[in-house]
């Protein structure tokens, strides 16, 4: 053993490089998986914290959460639209509350379900949804997947934290509203921007092979993931047509971006979504009544 060439080794120029590159590649390895866990990989299932039991009121009462839909909702005065469309359809009181923050990605949004993950913002309105769920309402319309498109998260991020959320709310009682992903221009979100401020959403999503998912493709993996699981049974599934009948983008619903809603397009959905939640308590409630005629074990 040469012992001139080990002492000449790690006095050389290469060694003390080595020295301070492979901390830093290290570092940034690490961090660059670190982002990737925060920004492309779902959420895993959270625990679940207590709320208190269902008020004793004739009141069907329903919670708005998710992104821009949900956050446009609260802003245009959606609430008091649902109960004005819902004052046309029944005599049985039916009140929504809606929370939402725009650009919410499915994860995010049911982040906001836990006040622990939720970071508010003074000049913002409340993005936690705890505190509704906490209420205990009857229902629960999910408002997600249109940012997962925009995007091009996986169908595997998006059908993850989905189920995540109606597991949550299942768990509490609480009967989720899945709405399926409506056709908005998507890619007009994106391709307004200048070349380089839209290119690393390209990038991104030629890395994670989503660069042609499209809305179509979306809503097949949600269908799947809720007859796979068995969800479908426990869930409310309104399907876009029932309101969007065009079935894309309509000036007369939709604003000029091509994705959010104007205030005739609230009036049709919480139309649509009142009477869809009317029909189904009143089979709920026709169920329970049956049930309890027929006594325990009986149906």
């Amino acid at each position: 053993m040469d012992i001139g060439r080990i002492v000449d080794f790690f006095y050389s120029k290469f060694f003390w490089r080595v020295c301070v590159l492979l901390p830093i590649l290290i570092g940034v390895g690490i961090y660059l998986r670190m982002q990737y866990v925060e920004y492309f990989m779902p959420s895993e299932q959270l625990p679940y914290y207590k709320i208190k039991p269902r008020a004793e009121e004739d009141t069907v009462r329903v919670i708005i959460v998710g992104d821009s839909w949900a956050e446009f909702h609260a802003n245009l005065e959606g609430d008091t639209i649902f109960e004005i469309e819902s004052k046309k359809m029944t005599d049985i009181p039916m009140r929504s509350w809606t929370r939402g923050k725009g650009g919410s990605l499915s994860k995010q949004i049911y982040y906001f379900m836990y006040d622990s993950l939720t970071v508010e913002n003074p000049f913002e309105q409340d993005r936690c949804t705890q505190p509704l769920i906490e209420s205990h309402p009857d229902y629960c319309a999910l408002y997600a997947g249109i940012n997962d498109v925009i995007f091009k998260r996986s169908y595997h991020y998006y059908t993850e934290n989905l189920k995540h959320m109606i597991r949550m709310l299942l768990h509490h009682g609480i009967r989720p509203i899945v709405m399926q992903i409506p056709m908005v221009d998507a890619a007009s979100a994106i391709d307004y921007k200048p070349f380089l401020k839209r290119s690393p959403y390209h990038i991104r999503a030629f890395i994670l092979g989503t660069e042609y998912n499209t809305i179509p493709d979306y809503r097949e993996a949600q269908m799947k993931m809720l007859k796979e699981t068995g969800l479908i049974d426990s869930v409310l599934f309104i399907p876009a047509a029932r309101w969007d009948t065009i079935g894309g983008w309509d000036d007369r619903i939709y604003t000029y971006d091509r994705v959010h809603l104007n205030m005739r397009g609230y009036h049709v959905l919480d139309s649509c979504l009142a009477s869809e939640v009317l029909k189904d308590w009143k089979k709920r409630q026709k169920i329970s009544a049956r049930q309890k005629a027929n006594g325990p074990g009986k149906d």
